[in-house]
C-alpha cells in the first residue's frame, strides 16, 4: 500500500458579512510518497479549528468519511462532519485567529496523519489547477453564461433541496415589457420527453404536494395524440387528482371537470351562446335548481319578465305551437308526470294506456283503443264506471248496476236483497212485513239513482231501493208460484227469471 504523502491542496471558506459561516466547503488532494495521487479511496479526514496560532487550542474538532474521486480530489464540508469536541456555531471567528489542521488517514487505519495546518482567510480562496474544479462541477462561465453542473444552489438559505432553493419568505419578481403572449413569457416549462409533465406544485410544510398545474401530451385510443392544461388538487389520500382540464393545439376545444361539481354563485349568469350564434348544453349528470330559482325555456325576455306568476318551469313561444315532450324511445318504460302534495301522490303515466293515478289506485284509464275507464282496471267501453254517476241537470243514460232506484230513509237494519215496506202506521221503511205497502228491494247498486248525494252509500240511515229492473233478492221473505212474485200478504210483484233474478215490474 502507498504510504500518504501529506498534501495541503486548498481551502475555501464561504462568510457572509459580520457573521460567522454556517459551513465551510474543504477540498484537498491526497498523494502517495512518490506524488501520484490516491485515486477512488475511502478516507476519514479528522478537522480542528485552532485558537490563535498553529499550536493554539482547538476549539472544536470533527470527522469526515468521504472517497477521493479519479483526480485524488477530497470534498466536504467543515461544520456539517461527526462532531468530536466542541460546537461549530459558537466559535467567536471575529474574536482571534484561527486555523485549519487537517488529519487523513485510509479508513480501516488506526492512526491519522497531519496533512497541514493553514489560517483562515477572510475571504474565499482556493489554489488548485482549473481542470480540477472543472471535473468537480463548480461554478463555470462560458462567454456571458454562467453555470454550476453538481449539486443544489440556495438562496437566502443554506441547505437547498431542489436545483434551486429560495429562503422561506422571501419572493421573486419577474417582470416584462413584452405585451405579446409568445414574447411575454417570464418563466418557462419545457417538457423534453413525450411522456413528460412539466407543472408547478404547491406543497405544505411537509413538501406534500397539494395543488399541481400541468401541460402534457397523451395517446388517447387507438393512437391519437391529445394534448391539455390541467389543475389538480389532491383528494383525502393525498393523491393528486386532475379537476379542471383545458385542451390545446386544436382551433376549437372542451373545457371539462373530472371529479369535480362547478357551481355559480351570488347570482352569476351561465349563458350557452347568444341570439345570434346559439350554443348547445349537453349534461350527462344530474341537474338541479335550488331554493325559488326558476326556469325559462323559449324566445322571452326571462331577466326582464320571468316566469309567469308562480311557475318554476315555463315553456314559452310567442308565434309557434309548443309543447313538452317526455319519451321513451325503448317503448318498454312507463314514462309520467308525478304530482306530490304533501304525502298525498297524483300521477299521470303513459304505459301505452293513459293513467292517472291517485295512491296506488288507478282512478282513470284511457286504453290505446280509447276506451275511458273511471276506477275500472280495464274499461270494454267508450266509457266504462265503476260507482255513481251525478247529472246535475239534463239527462243520463246508465248501463250496469241493478235496476232504478232512490236512496230512502230506514228504520231497521237491512241487508242487500231484503224486501221493504213502507209502515202505514209510521211512514217510515223497514223489512216487509204483511200489511205494509210494498216499496221494492234493498240493493248494494243499481242502473240509475234518483236521489244520490255524496256519502249517502255508506249512511246507515238510508238504503238504496230498487223498485225496477232486474236484482237479486232474499226469495225467502217472498211467495213464489211458478215464476210469478208475490209478497208475503199477495201483492204481486215481478217474475223470477231463469239467471235467478228477480225482474221487478
Amino acid at each position: 500500500m502507498k504510504r500518504l504523502f501529506p498534501f495541503l491542496l486548498a481551502l475555501l471558506s464561504l462568510w457572509a458579512s459580520a457573521q460567522a459561516p454556517e459551513g465551510i466547503n474543504y477540498q484537498t488532494i491526497v498523494r502517495a510518497e512518490d506524488g501520484s495521487v490516491i485515486s477512488f479511496q475511502s478516507m476519514d479526514f479528522k478537522v480542528s479549528i485552532l485558537l490563535g496560532s498553529t499550536s493554539g487550542t482547538a476549539v472544536y474538532s470533527e470527522e469526515h468519511s468521504v472517497a477521493t474521486n479519479a483526480n485524488g480530489l477530497a470534498s466536504f464540508r467543515i461544520g456539517k462532519g461527526e462532531v468530536l469536541t466542541g460546537s461549530f456555531s459558537d466559535i467567536s471567528w471575529g474574536s482571534d485567529a484561527h486555523f485549519v489542521k487537517l488529519e487523513a488517514r485510509q479508513t480501516g487505519t488506526s492512526t491519522y496523519n497531519l496533512m497541514g495546518i493553514e489560517e483562515f482567510a477572510s475571504v474565499p480562496y482556493a489554489f488548485y489547477a482549473e481542470t480540477t474544479a472543472a471535473s468537480e462541477g463548480m461554478w463555470q462561465q462560458n462567454g456571458n453564461d454562467i453555470y454550476f453542473m453538481d449539486g443544489n444552489v440556495g438562496i437566502k438559505t443554506d441547505e437547498p433541496t431542489e436545483a434551486l432553493t429560495i429562503g422561506t419568505n422571501n419572493r421573486i419578481q419577474l417582470s416584462t415589457v413584452k405585451n405579446s403572449l409568445t414574447y411575454g413569457a417570464v418563466m418557462n416549462l419545457r417538457w423534453n420527453s413525450p411522456d413528460a409533465k412539466p407543472g408547478i406544485h404547491f406543497q405544505d410544510a411537509s413538501g406534500d404536494s397539494k395543488i399541481a398545474l400541468s401541460a402534457y401530451e397523451y395517446e388517447t385510443y387507438p393512437s391519437d395524440q391529445a394534448r391539455k392544461f390541467s389543475i389538480a388538487t389532491s383528494n383525502l389520500s393525498g393523491d393528486l387528482v386532475e379537476r379542471f382540464n383545458v385542451p390545446f393545439g386544436e382551433n376549437e376545444v372542451d373545457i371539462s371537470i373530472t371529479d369535480a361539481n362547478l357551481k355559480l354563485m351570488d347570482g352569476n349568469t351561465f349563458q350557452v351562446g347568444t341570439e345570434s350564434n346559439s350554443g348547445l348544453a349537453l349534461y350527462y349528470s344530474d341537474v338541479f335548481i335550488h331554493g325559488t330559482k326558476k326556469m325559462g325555456i323559449g324566445d322571452k325576455d326571462w331577466e326582464e319578465e320571468g316566469t309567469w306568476e308562480n311557475a318554476q318551469l315555463e315553456i314559452y313561444r310567442a308565434n309557434s305551437n309548443v309543447e313538452l315532450l317526455i319519451h321513451d324511445d325503448a317503448g318498454t318504460n312507463d314514462i309520467g308526470l308525478h304530482l306530490r302534495n304533501g304525502e298525498n301522490d297524483w300521477k299521470m303515466t303513459h304505459d301505452g294506456d293513459f293513467n292517472i293515478i291517485h295512491e296506488s289506485s288507478n282512478f282513470f284509464k284511457i286504453t290505446g283503443d280509447g276506451d275511458v275507464g273511471i276506477d275500472v282496471d280495464e274499461p270494454i267501453a267508450k266509457l266504462d264506471v265503476n260507482g255513481n254517476i251525478n247529472v246535475s241537470s239534463g239527462f243520463a243514460y246508465l248501463v250496469g248496476g241493478e235496476g232504478k232506484g232512490s236512496y230512502l230513509p230506514v228504520n231497521d237494519d237491512v241487508t242487500n236483497g231484503d224486501v221493504l215496506g213502507l209502515n202505514p202506521s209510521t211512514g217510515q221503511l223497514r223489512k216487509f212485513e204483511s200489511g205494509d205497502i210494498y216499496m221494492g228491494i234493498a240493493s248494494a247498486k243499481a242502473g240509475f239513482v234518483s236521489n244520490y248525494e255524496k256519502g249517502r252509500e255508506e249512511d246507515s240511515g238510508f238504503a238504496l231501493v230498487v223498485s225496477k229492473g232486474q236484482i237479486e233478492a232474499n226469495l225467502t221473505q217472498l211467495q213464489v208460484n211458478g215464476r210469478m212474485v208475490f209478497t208475503v200478504d199477495g201483492e204481486s210483484i215481478g217474475v223470477l227469471l231463469a239467471n235467478g233474478k228477480l225482474y221487478l215490474k
